[in-house]
């Protein structure tokens, strides 16, 4: 009950500090997620190297997280849409990286290579994205999360009360095909709710947002899943009470969110 209750209020207050940060703007967004960012690409690089004796320092992997987040922000902010900005920081932060590893001697540089790309561009460029949504429109980054958190809740409850059939029990065993339906399922039902509350895009973007949220979402988990269950983890971090760390809190957002960036930037002709 004690766990129950820790797991809830951390979950409260994680929803508020989101809304609220969105129902304040862009810049409140980014200046919230910033942290998130750099705790993601900490767990990232940790659950990726552990047990190696080949991990390149923490510090760079940091550092290079929070140039690429602050680039990403910074066009967002200056309302640019064709990721100039972004993409010659990534592109500068590839040639840094090359040429670290050609001075380090790494037994496996592109198990290095692979490691602070994935970092970089899975678990930190996607909070970015959290920002650029509220920029469009407070509105569809709400009802991108509503839908995000709808699946989730939607896959447990049906996987308790009505699962049976495993979905990838190698990965995640606690998942089941009931659960995934299922969420699938309520999570459209609440994108048609989304739509008849609010006059922003269609209701068949909401749908199709939905579903494909709730696809790319389970996707996103059952990835990050797989990357603890490597690592010999259950939990990627201790930072949340209840919830474990930045990444399995946030493992569905980071596959999903560029999925609804892409679809609204489709949706709105730009």
């Amino acid at each position: 009950m004690k766990e129950l209750a820790t797991r809830t209020l951390t979950g409260a207050v994680y929803v508020a500090l989101v809304l609220g940060a969105a129902w304040l703007g862009p810049r409140t967004t980014a200046l919230l997620f910033l942290p998130v960012a750099l705790i993601a690409a900490w767990e990232w690089h940790l659950l990726y190297w552990k047990g190696s004796d080949d991990a390149p320092p923490i510090g760079l992997t940091i550092v290079l997280s929070l140039v690429v987040y602050v680039a990403a922000c910074l066009e967002i902010s200056l309302r640019m849409t064709n990721g100039t900005i972004t993409l010659s920081v990534i592109a500068g932060t590839l040639l840094l990286l090359t040429f670290l590893l050609l001075r380090s001697g790494s037994t496996d540089p592109g198990k290095v290579f692979t490691g602070h790309l994935g970092t970089v561009i899975y678990a930190t460029m996607p909070m970015a994205i959290a920002a650029a949504l509220v920029q469009v429109d407070h509105r569809l980054f709400i009802g991108f999360m509503v839908l995000l958190w709808t699946n989730d809740t939607g896959a447990y409850l049906v996987g308790k009360l009505l699962g049976r059939n495993k979905l990838m029990p190698t990965v995640s065993p606690g998942k089941t095909w009931e659960g995934f339906v299922g969420g699938v399922l309520l999570t459209a039902l609440v994108g048609w709710a989304i739509s008849a509350s609010t006059d922003v895009l269609s209701l068949r973007f909401w749908l199709v947002a939905a579903t494909v949220v709730a696809l790319a979402g389970t996707i996103g988990d059952l990835l990050e899943s797989a990357l603890k269950r490597a690592a010999g983890v259950k939990d990627s971090g201790r930072i949340l009470p209840g919830h474990g760390g930045i990444l399995d809190r946030f493992d569905g957002y980071l596959l999903a969110a560029p999925v609804m960036l892409l679809m609204v930037a489709f949706a709105m002709g730009g």
